[in-house]
């Protein structure tokens, strides 16, 4: 039956008079006060969202390129457990991993090259070593990825020095039929506790002194085609949505400055900040809603994390969960079905343009500061994701910041001490550093502590 409603009947409303009747309905209360909240980066949330709060140069709905994101596996190249487990991860859904290869237990990764699926070799402290186990191992279906920035603000050092690690990373690209990729884990900068605004412009400026390396070195320009940025994915899921969708418009409008297609490759994960010990069931829950953002941001790649990840090692059963976690909001939920389904949703494009601006004016700014190298050798990136995470950390110890079995409704006949198999806790270095470096930090950890302490009286 065709339909014959003809919408053109109903007159068009603006913004103006949907707010007029929502201070009628509220009786005299504060429309602010009661229906609109700030969020950490200070972007004001309203109830309601119209064309009117699209971007002003379009003032239309955007059409992003279409994606199919894989379902990924993500594991430690190091475990040789982790490796026996692949053949069945693939028989039952995963479709590409994302291997976290370090200089240890090197023998594993010819193994890995038997199976098929695409593969991310992510590299953490790329050494020579490393580099030529790669030139003899790597197969078609496997991309390096490098990020000797990432390995700067992690450790706090090089992996050998400056020089070194690009001829290295150079070397690998002039290696014929090895595809290498340059990456930015800003990720770390979102575990360690930097708000969505500082994680956009510290990813932009972190791409950016590559950009500015391959202008010295044209063999790293190939390495830009492509880069692969590595997002740790929160709890407020819109504006997880949003960050995704505003980091591609941000590298595209950076990349192509340069000369460069703005074309990259996002691989997601849920955050480890909100992740809890205590009644890690609910782990789950936050899991499931981050991989959700993960993927109806655009995600290329979404990485599920095990509930028990923090003090269990690798088991079979956590490891299906989290595989099944995204097979059933793949096949299931059909969320494999529908073409950007972000596109044209009042209130995801307005946040994704507020985010992208804020982001772009921080950019600028760090920039003007000398880039975002020299900003990290002053110590002004650690200082500031430092003031953001102790901002969240008070949120979260006044009991604002909610994270259910743990600072609220919590179950405190749960035991944990006696299942431990790992320690859930940072693990404290005793290494001289060049620059002081970024380290994650979940939210719960004192009180985990204490908790701990506790059982044991």
């Amino acid at each position: 039956m065709k339909n014959s409603i003809d919408f053109s009947e109903f007159p068009q409303i603006s913004d103006k008079a949907w707010k007029q009747q929502i201070q009628v309905d509220l009786k005299g209360g504060d429309y602010n006060q009661l229906l609109t909240w700030t969020s950490p980066e200070g972007i004001v949330v309203k109830p309601f969202y119209s064309a009117e709060d699209l971007p002003v140069s379009d003032n239309k709905s955007t059409d992003s390129p279409q994606r199919e994101w894989r379902i990924g596996y993500a594991l430690d190249a190091r475990s040789t457990k982790s490796v026996s487990l692949l053949e069945n991860h693939l028989e039952n859904g995963v479709e590409a991993l994302w291997v976290q290869v370090y200089g240890e237990n090197l023998e594993n990764l010819p193994r890995l090259t038997a199976l098929d699926a695409p593969q991310y070799w992510d590299t953490f402290a790329l050494d020579q070593k490393l580099a030529e186990v790669f030139k003899n191992t790597a197969t078609s279906t496997t991309r390096i990825l490098a990020d000797p920035i990432h390995t700067l603000a992690a450790s706090g050092n090089w992996a050998a020095d400056e020089k070194t690690d690009y001829e290295i990373i150079a070397g690998l690209a002039q290696q014929e039929g090895l595809q290498a990729s340059l990456a930015v884990h800003a990720n770390l900068y979102q575990n360690a506790g930097a708000n969505r605004i500082q994680e956009l412009a510290y990813a932009l400026a972190h791409a950016c002194e590559y950009l500015e390396k391959a202008q010295q070195d044209n063999r790293l320009e190939p390495l830009l085609e492509e880069p692969v940025f590595l997002i740790a994915t929160g709890c407020e899921y819109f504006f997880e949505i949003a960050k995704i969708r505003a980091l591609r418009r941000l590298w595209e409008l950076l990349a192509q400055a340069y000369g460069f297609s703005g074309r990259c490759k996002v691989i997601a994960s849920p955050t480890l900040r909100n992740k809890t010990l205590y009644d890690y069931n609910t782990n789950m829950l936050r899991t499931t809603t981050e991989s959700m953002a993960g993927i109806l941001g655009g995600a290329d790649l979404i990485c599920n994390l095990p509930y028990d990840a923090l003090y269990h090692h690798e088991n079979d059963f956590a490891a299906r969960i989290a595989r099944n976690q995204l097979l059933m909001l793949k096949h299931e939920s059909y969320f494999s079905s529908v073409r950007n389904p972000a596109d044209g949703s009042y209130y995801i494009e307005a946040l994704t343009d507020q985010l992208g601006q804020k982001a772009l004016e921080l950019f600028k700014t760090i920039e003007k500061g000398g880039g975002f190298l020299s900003q990290l050798r002053a110590h002004t990136i650690q200082k500031k994701i430092a003031e953001s995470a102790e901002k969240e950390q008070k949120a979260f110890d006044k009991g604002d910041l909610v994270l259910v079995g743990t600072n609220k409704y919590s179950n405190t006949d749960d035991r944990m001490r006696e299942v431990l198999e790992k320690d859930p806790f940072r693990a404290k270095r005793k290494v001289q550093t060049r620059i002081a470096p970024i380290l994650a930090k979940r939210l719960s950890e004192a009180a985990e502590h204490k908790r701990l302490e506790d059982e044991q009286k």
